[in-house]
């Protein structure tokens, strides 16, 4: 009975042994899988990590990356030791190698302002050399003008209100007769324009008629007994 609970003690005391071990405290700092340094390779092994790299852990917190320089270039313009460090970031890989740095362009700080052919201008000739554009001519450059001149829109309503312009024009209302520049001389049709006999719709489309008279649209120039000219308004 005695031997057998000897035995039992001494198995009990063999695993106890094996699962807490006991290590140096020499320094040889490996970085774990967990991305965290440990003095040395046998106490990693004790909180049950595997060994990412010898040496301590990078700087990037949970990025546990190997200490070898293979440089990389990242979309954010800055170069990593190698992809591994660049993956950490988030950012992607721009190129092998190193990142190409800005040309740092030194000009004196001289108004002589050129045109570029690119269509602008810059403070002086060094300047536009460093943006690799080619001089037009001297001076600043012309501003160009960008939208042809748009004549204005008229809008009126179809009120039937007749009036006489000092073109000698009867209008279906004044506002018609102010879009064709025209004064006003009396309430009514002109003297000289017969009323028309035929109704026709309030639009303006206008025409030019063949006695060089603009119509609000064809069929006032056709109630008018004049042919056709050309399709908009007269040509002063």
């Amino acid at each position: 009975m005695f031997f057998l609970i000897l035995t039992l003690s001494s198995v009990a005391l063999s695993e106890s042994m094996s699962t807490s071990r006991m290590c140096s405290k020499i320094l040889l700092p490996v970085c774990g899988s967990d991305g965290k340094t440990y003095s040395n390779k046998c106490l990693m092994e004790c909180a049950g990590v595997s060994l990412a790299y010898d040496g301590e852990c990078s700087s990037k917190t949970g990025c546990a990356c190997p200490l070898h320089i293979n440089p990389v270039c990242g979309t954010d313009q800055k170069t990593y030791d190698n992809e591994c460090l660049l993956n950490c970031t988030g950012y992607l890989k721009a190129h092998n190698g190193e990142c190409e740095t800005q040309k740092v362009c030194a000009c004196p700080f001289i108004l002589l302002p050129v045109c570029g052919k690119d269509g602008k201008t810059y403070d002086n000739e060094c300047l536009m050399n460093c943006q690799s554009v080619e001089k037009e001519h001297d001076g600043e450059c012309k501003k160009a003008e960008l939208f042809a001149p748009v004549e204005p829109v008229c809008m009126c309503n179809s009120m039937y209100f007749p009036v006489c312009g000092s073109d000698g024009v009867t209008y279906d209302n004044e506002c018609l007769m102010h879009c064709h520049k025209a004064e006003f001389v009396n309430e009514g049709p002109c003297e000289s324009t017969p009323a028309p006999s035929c109704h026709c719709p309030h639009i303006y489309n206008p025409v030019c008629g063949a006695d060089s008279v603009t119509y609000d649209n064809t069929c006032l120039m056709a109630c008018n007994n004049v042919k056709e000219g050309y399709p908009g308004a007269c040509k002063s």
